[in-house]
């Protein structure tokens, strides 16, 4: 593992993985050799529910080793209530133990400060150390926009322009037919020609944002524009494998352009559209592996429509603790 001897070290490079400040969770640094492997973050259980949170555990665990040697753990709590206090904390670390990668260090992040987790608190650094760290410098030099549901820009109503190219797009999809086959590629060629747009000019146009509010206006494009972000599928099986996570999405650059478009868009988009593309953020959240931020974009979804169908599906499937198999893959280089 690249020299993190300090807890502020180790809080930060668990930021850095995961591109976001985790909240009521937990974040296991998987080592093998001293180096790290992976880092995995888990909700923690509201209620008393351990068996089901250490069970989620233990399925993750079981999909990362596989072939890969983790010897040792490195926890870091973000445990504001205290919930991994006592016999939940003992339970994860048999567990741990259970399958040869025994915690070794393990830090407590609350009320703002950083600490051994074991320790009684003379040890506390502010949590805003970790702005300092070389890590945290490093990748705010090179990453890339955290994509943070605070940061959503507010719209209100979509401009005049956007409304029109809206309108007519809601018309060329309610054209297109019913037959997935025949408009599913449709929809996806033309959903990678908006993101080559997106790529080329550096932000959202109103072209862009006009043709997004539309297709996402339609729940047949909506469906089928998230689903280009994923991969190829032309019937309801395999679609439905993707939207749930339980296919690797084909071409990760895709997902990532287009998720930072879609994010970008939502300050040119108000209406009906706006909950759908919401939900489309927050399903490329969760996809690569940010599960705290697409529920806080999910909230917003509620917000403006307590409701929504398909929001819900995702806060219920999230919540279970059900990690996508695109986030479980490491990236090729």
């Amino acid at each position: 593992m690249t020299s993190i001897s300090s807890n502020a070290g180790i809080a930060a490079a668990v930021r850095a993985s995961l591109k976001f400040d985790p909240q009521e969770s937990v974040a296991l640094m998987l080592c093998t050799e001293g180096a790290v492997l992976a880092t995995l973050r888990v909700d923690l259980v509201a209620d008393g529910q351990v068996a089901r949170w250490i069970e989620a555990i233990r399925g993750i665990l079981g999909k990362v080793s596989a072939g890969n040697a983790i010897d040792a753990t490195i926890l870091v709590a973000y445990d504001e209530r205290g919930q991994l206090k006592g016999a939940q904390y003992d339970a994860l670390e048999d567990l741990l133990m259970e399958v040869g990668a025994p915690i070794r260090r393990a830090v407590l992040v609350a009320n703002g400060q950083i600490q051994d987790f074991h320790g009684d608190g003379t040890d506390a650094v502010p949590y805003a150390e970790v702005e300092a760290e070389a890590i945290t410098l490093e990748h705010r030099l090179i990453g890339k926009n955290p994509l943070r549901a605070k940061d959503i820009e507010h719209c209100e109503e979509s401009s005049i322009e956007v409304q029109a190219i809206a309108g007519a797009r809601v018309a060329e999809i309610m054209n297109m037919g019913t037959d997935l086959a025949e408009i599913a590629p449709k929809i996806g060629h033309e959903m990678a020609v908006q993101i080559a747009i997106y790529r080329e000019s550096g932000e959202v146009t109103e072209e862009v944002a006009g043709w997004l509010a539309g297709t996402f206006h339609v729940k047949a494009g909506r469906d089928l524009a998230v689903l280009a972000l994923a991969g190829t599928a032309t019937d309801m099986e395999s679609i439905g494998e993707y939207l749930l996570g339980d296919r690797v999405v084909e071409d990760r650059q895709i997902l990532e352009d287009g998720h930072e478009m879609l994010f970008e868009s939502l300050a040119h988009i108000g209406g009906i559209a706006r909950a759908n593309v919401l939900c489309a953020v927050a399903w490329a959240h969760w996809t690569r592996g940010n599960s705290t931020e697409a529920m806080a974009t999910l909230t917003e979804v509620i917000e403006l429509e307590p409701n929504h169908a398909l929001g819900t599906l995702f806060m219920r499937v999230i919540a279970s603790g059900k990690m996508t198999k695109t986030a479980l893959t490491k990236p090729a280089e």
